[in-house]
């Protein structure tokens, strides 16, 4: 086991990059395990919008009765009654809508009048469509009460259209089966393994197979007593173990930092198993990197365009799901595509169901045929490359 035991004394001048690479996921992944809490689906809240209203009708009953209400939907900030504080407050995102309530407005309305409140709103702000409905939708209670209720005084009329409005939808959230894990960090995690094990495989490998096929040193192996059918499986079980390893650690990081809501929700296997592929698939593209660069500048610029390319490509830093469909239609040819569409679907499992399961499966399956064709490309070529060597020697 010669060439085996001369693979990790090669491997340990990669060990600076490799470390290097490690910890940067690593801090990347303790970062956003920081700065990103978990999102409940359990309850339901609506957003309260800041508005202002600006009350030039004094304090009559129906117009507090009108503030009230918009109060309970609402975030109501105050502020003058001064149109230079009110530009400010717009254009600060202090708050998002103004209602001016002209004099005389509550006499109006009661005189079955249309007065008009004026509003100031940020543009193109979405929020301000619901104030108008809650504002259209307090009066227009109102006057519906004013037209054919019973009520003997005005206070009782709105008293009576307030009763109607505290009428609310109550809202529960649910899901189907287990609740969905795909905002977990843990989730983001294993994404962000594609960039990690592609950069610290390719690292790996790369450096020791250009060592190996360094001229003079490849020419000496030829004339060894070893065959090259030894050395290459000699070379072939080095770099299992070296993806294998890089597998473990990046398991065991998972384990250390999201262990107490990754166990229990029972996704780890398949969790294993697709990093497992992709780091199959990372072991190949290291080998065939390692078979045509020459030196270790030509080595990171490949490595970068590599994991670089194919992380951003297949949806490890941008979402798939903002993508435009001729980029996706690009990304489809990649390795990294289904490995992320794979933890996607893990992370958002709500059952086991064999349908389910099946596509996981499928998204995995493609992994691995690309890792196949990968390797059956590099040694294809490899033996051209020798019978060139052989044939010059």
């Amino acid at each position: 086991m010669q060439v085996f035991k001369v693979y990790f004394k090669v491997m340990r001048g990669s060990a600076v990059p490799l470390v290097i690479n490690l910890g940067i996921f690593l801090g990347i992944a303790i970062l956003f395990s920081a700065v990103a809490p978990k999102v409940s689906v359990a309850n339901f809240e609506a957003t309260k919008t800041p508005i202002a209203v600006v009350n030039r009708d004094g304090n009559t009953e129906l117009v507090q009765s009108f503030i009230n209400y918009l109060g309970r939907s609402y975030r109501l900030v105050s502020y003058p009654d001064n149109e230079e504080s009110l530009q400010d407050a717009l254009f600060y995102r202090d708050v998002e809508y103004i209602a001016i309530i002209p004099p005389g407005f509550s006499d109006a309305f009661i005189s079955d009048k249309d007065p008009v409140i004026k509003k100031i709103t940020v543009p193109d702000s979405v929020s301000s469509h619901y104030v108008d409905m809650h504002i259209d939708k307090f009066f227009n209670t109102v006057r519906l009460h004013s037209l054919y209720g019973k009520a003997e005084s005005k206070t009782k009329m709105i008293a009576a259209a307030i009763a109607d409005l505290d009428i609310d939808t109550q809202v529960t959230m649910r899901t189907s089966g287990k609740p969905d894990s795909l905002n977990e960090p843990y989730s983001h995690y294993y994404a962000y393994c594609a960039y990690a094990l592609l950069a610290m495989i390719i690292t790996g490998i790369s450096s020791v197979m250009i060592t190996f096929n360094e001229l003079n040193l490849h020419m000496r192996n030829l004339c060894a007593p070893l065959s090259k059918r030894n050395i290459g499986l000699q070379l072939a079980i080095g770099h299992s173990i070296f993806a294998l390893g890089c597998w473990g650690i990046l398991m065991l990081g998972s384990f250390i930092l999201y262990g107490r809501d990754l166990f229990p929700s029972g996704l780890i296997p398949l969790y294993a198993f697709n990093t497992l592929t992709f780091a199959v698939v990372s072991a190949g593209i290291g080998f065939l990197i390692g078979g045509f660069v020459r030196n270790s500048s030509a080595q990171a610029g490949a490595i970068n365009v590599i994991a670089l390319g194919m992380s951003f490509l297949g949806g490890v830093f941008v979402p798939q799901q903002v993508m435009g469909e001729p980029v996706l239609s690009v990304a489809k040819f990649l390795p990294s595509y289904w490995f992320i569409k794979a933890n996607n679907a893990i992370s958002g499992l709500s059952a086991f169901t064999p349908d389910i399961l099946g596509s996981i499966y499928h998204m995995i399956l493609i992994q691995a045929a690309f890792a196949g064709v990968i390797f059956v490309i590099t040694l294809l070529l490899s033996d051209r490359k020798t019978g060139l060597l052989s044939h010059c020697r």
